[in-house]
């Protein structure tokens, strides 16, 4: 991305990015996707846990079990919804 361009984050990926800057160890989410770019033939996500985008994409790579051709990696941090989480209930009670 050039300098001077701006990336915009949207809702669960700006709470990823809060909740996963202090700890060491994260969770990736990994988008793996083969074919054209435009159409692929292939998409699938696999979840690692890791200390670097890169060493998630190498864990990913190393245990995928039934790769397609050429396959393309990104990793991202996976956000708390994307991982199952809701917001816990209130447990203050009105009477």
């Amino acid at each position: 991305m050039p300098a001077n361009q701006a990336r915009i984050y949207f809702g669960d990926e700006t709470d990823a990015r809060e909740y996963w800057a202090t700890r060491e160890w994260k969770t990736f989410a990994i988008d793996v996707v083969a074919g054209p770019s435009n159409r692929p033939t292939y998409r699938h996500t696999v979840y690692v846990r890791a200390r670097t985008a890169a060493e998630a994409i190498s864990s990913a790579k190393r245990n995928m079990i039934g790769k397609p051709s050429r396959p393309r990696y990104s990793a991202r941090l996976a956000g708390p919804r994307e991982l199952g989480c809701v917001p816990a209930p209130s447990t203050i009670t009105q009477h």
